[in-house]
């Protein structure tokens, strides 16, 4: 019998997770599966529980939290065999939509349930796993200002206003830039994103085209934008359009690294400092069930 491994994290999605667990509890009694639970107690603890769940003989591993904690688990399960389950239960919910995950939990997971297998690829930065996008520039001024607007704003509402406030900071990130080991590229650029998922922000489109199966990432970059045209080009960015404007070019890559001193990287929605980034693909590093068209029909 398989057994489901539930790696949660209580303070996602404003703590609202508690209600939500007791739905899935109930999706799984009803199904007639048996399942072990691994709440995570602090930054970095999802992948350790997602281990320990394997270690304890779980064949499938179901992650409750936003794109954070989903990449921690993801760091504990690429390569192991084990089926990885999504519960969009965070503040963006990035890859659950790159996915075509209903927005509801419960469906959610329903979806996945009575899905089909399908093999995920995910990331590394230097070694540590993730399964959306990583990058830097104008993004991770966002990232930073999101987080303070959190305990003031709902959801998505948090991303949008800090927008607002970063563009009072708004700096080029002046870094080099290296695909698949060509000459390097050097210059400005407003922002530079690795995307295995369409999606960052709570629903900004940022790479149209990255297919989560094709063994490449989508290597967006933006040369430098002036400040003041930055808000008149996010609703171009929302939708995915950015990508066909002149300062916009998007590579297909399957190694990336990215340098610049002091910068700071956004790593699934997590910011670390580091000089330099190297970037790998995983192809099919993940065993995930892909929702039915109807029910991704149902999540748009």
């Amino acid at each position: 019998m398989r057994v489901f491994g539930i790696i949660v994290n209580p303070a996602s999605g404003a703590g609202g997770n508690g209600a939500v667990i007791g739905r899935i509890l109930e999706a799984l009694r009803v199904r007639g599966k048996a399942h072990r639970m691994y709440p995570t107690r602090c930054e970095g603890d999802g992948a350790r529980q997602a281990k320990q769940a394997l270690r304890d003989g779980c064949t499938a591993v179901v992650c409750v939290g936003g794109d954070g904690t989903l990449s921690e688990v993801v760091g504990g399960v690429a390569g192991s065999g084990a089926v990885l389950y999504v519960i969009p239960g965070g503040t963006g919910n990035d890859f659950a939509r790159a996915f075509g995950l209903p927005d509801d939990p419960v469906r959610a997971f329903a979806a996945q349930l009575d899905g089909e297998p399908v093999r995920v690829d995910c990331g590394s930065v230097n070694g540590r796993a993730f399964i959306n996008v990583a990058g830097s520039g104008f993004d991770v001024e966002v990232l930073r200002k999101t987080e303070e607007l959190k305990a003031v704003y709902p959801g998505k509402m948090a991303y949008r206003k800090a927008v607002g406030e970063a563009l009072r900071h708004y700096r080029a990130l002046e870094a080099e830039l290296e695909i698949d080991g060509g000459a390097p590229m050097r210059g400005p650029a407003t922002i530079v994103e690795i995307a295995n998922g369409q999606y960052i922000g709570g629903g900004m489109r940022v790479a149209p085209g990255a297919m989560l199966h094709d063994g490449l990432f989508d290597v967006v970059i933006v040369r430098r934008v002036p400040r003041v045209l930055i808000p008149m080009l996010l609703p171009l960015f929302i939708l995915g359009v950015h990508v066909y404007l002149p300062v916009a070019r998007v590579r297909r890559a399957r190694q990336v690294t990215l340098r610049a001193p002091g910068m700071v990287v956004n790593i699934d929605g997590r910011l670390e400092r580091m000089d330099e980034a190297r970037f790998a693909v995983m192809p099919g590093a993940l065993n995930m069930m892909r929702p039915q068209r109807s029910a991704q029909k149902a999540a748009s």
